[in-house]
């Protein structure tokens, strides 16, 4: 490679054309990529590792690293290569934009063009820039100051210090000169992120298949091009100081047009404990495209087991100062229960995301049953989703008598209605949740258990086409 010929094109093209890149710079640009690693994390950050080759002379050298992120953070950036220190690095963002070609103008002339409608004619003048405004500019002409201008700006040239990419600008000192050094450039930059989606298919009773797909969301202003990339499960803490830079501004307040793209599903990534984490492998390299959306497949498990529970949790408040109150009618909650292990039908860490649960109707058509996020889950773990509430499983209640039988103490009665109107027996999880106050069950006609210091809970199993009626009487006293 003959990066002399490069270098002196470049500058003889941005000479005539902006004057933005001395050509004391050598040109570092994606082209000159011989690596690229990618370590994507969840929470909108992602670590790059970009290897590119440069010819270097003894002594300082001016390397300008075209097309990194536009949402760097600059203090992050480290250059290795062997026989190589860096002395000054500069992150130049000024983008070559409309907003900013007309702020470095300001103080400059320019041609202006304005349509003619009576004589249907383009009429040129010249004026000054004397303010960027953020609509519109404040221009001097000869006859005066117009600050809405109703036509076009034409400038001459390109404003010094403007860069069609992303910059970075690192002064090297090289032990000796060398021809396609490979230097190491990594940095922390904001814009690439991740995350879990899951399919829950129901099979029957206690199947269901489970299918997990990764999206790769990149916002960073720039491609990462035949990329190996890898996806951090967990929570990693960063400081809240970083403000956000113009250029990124800028690109937050655009709307970006998403394309997906679903790669191999038959080729999931590996996955490994990796410190307080958990990484994901891609299989094959990929290329991340600017404001870009990919899907890659994660996991396909088939008849993972589950439990389905109804829970109704009484919407009766008990307290010291206990008055009769009702509910008329609550709907049980709709929870699966799954159990991340390899008797259950997955056994692997499974990263957080949203799981949608889809179920065949009497005519064998796929519906939408209900959704609910995922917590992630480490081998062995348990978790309950909610997904809904019963459509035909419903309860009524009432606190049936209240009395104060000491200072602190109150005793009440309550009882409980469940309607059962489907075709099936159905067990439900009733609990009543009693708040800060010391509880005893005094007597029940069904035995209940305790599932917590403030909660207890009662088993119901009711026949179809039916209803069930209990009642209880607690002792509810105040905390010593």
């Amino acid at each position: 490679m003959n990066k002399s010929v490069k270098i002196l094109g470049l500058s003889l093209l941005l000479s005539v054309a902006s004057g933005a890149v001395m050509s004391a710079e050598t040109l570092v640009d994606s082209s000159d990529t011989t690596k690229m690693e990618i370590s994507v994390y969840n929470n909108n950050m992602a670590y790059v590792k970009d290897t590119r080759r440069a010819d270097l002379s003894a002594g300082k050298n001016e390397l300008a690293f075209e097309g990194v992120s536009s949402q760097i953070l600059p203090e992050t950036a480290m250059l290795l290569g062997a026989g190589i220190n860096v002395a000054e690095q500069n992150y130049n963002y000024n983008l070559m934009t409309p907003d900013n070609i007309m702020k470095a103008s300001v103080g400059k002339k320019v041609r202006t063009a304005l349509y003619n409608e009576t004589t249907g004619k383009t009429e040129y003048n010249e004026a000054e820039i004397i303010e960027a405004g953020s609509s519109n500019p404040v221009l001097k002409f000869d006859y005066g100051i117009e600050t809405a201008f109703p036509g076009r700006i034409i400038y001459s040239e390109i404003p010094a210090g403007l860069r069609t990419k992303p910059t970075l600008v690192i002064d090297v000192n090289s032990a000796q000169a060398a021809q396609d050094k490979e230097l190491e450039l990594s940095y922390l930059t904001n814009g690439l992120s991740w995350k879990a989606d899951y399919v829950a298919e129901i099979n029957g009773d206690e199947d269901l298949n489970l299918t997990g797909w990764i999206t790769l969301k990149n916002e960073s202003g720039t491609d990462y091009e035949n990329a190996s990339v890898q996806l951090i499960a967990g929570s990693v803490n960063q400081v809240s100081s970083y403000v956000m830079r113009p250029v990124m501004a800028m690109r937050n307040m655009k709307a970006a047009g998403m394309v997906a793209m679903a790669e191999d599903s038959a080729a999931a990534p590996s996955s490994e404990a990796f410190a307080d984490y958990y990484l994901y492998t891609l299989p094959i390299k990929t290329t991340l495209r600017d404001n870009q959306s990919k899907q890659v497949s994660l996991m396909n498990k088939d008849n993972v087991k589950y439990d389905k529970i109804y829970r109704l949790t009484s919407p009766l408040y008990l307290n010291l100062n206990q008055t009769e109150s009702r509910f008329e009618k609550a709907n049980p909650s709709v929870i699966y229960k799954l159990e991340n292990t390899k008797e259950k039908g997955l056994g692997e860490a499974l990263p957080k995301g949203v799981i949608r649960f889809f179920e065949k109707d009497n005519r064998g058509s796929r519906q939408f049953i209900g959704e609910n996020n995922l917590p992630s889950l480490a081998e062995g773990e348990k978790t309950e989703l909610r997904i809904g509430q019963v459509f035909d499983v419903y309860a009524q209640g009432e606190v049936s008598s209240a009395e104060k039988i000491a200072e602190d103490t109150t005793q009440a009665t309550i009882e409980i209605t469940i309607s059962n109107a489907k075709n099936e027996n159905v067990q439900i999880e009733y609990e009543q949740n009693f708040g800060w106050v010391d509880w005893k069950i005094i007597s029940e006609e069904l035995k209940s258990r305790r599932k917590d210091a403030s909660t207890a809970q009662w088993l119901i199993d009711i026949p179809a086409q039916s209803k069930y009626v209990f009642t209880y009487t607690v002792r509810l006293s105040k905390k010593d």
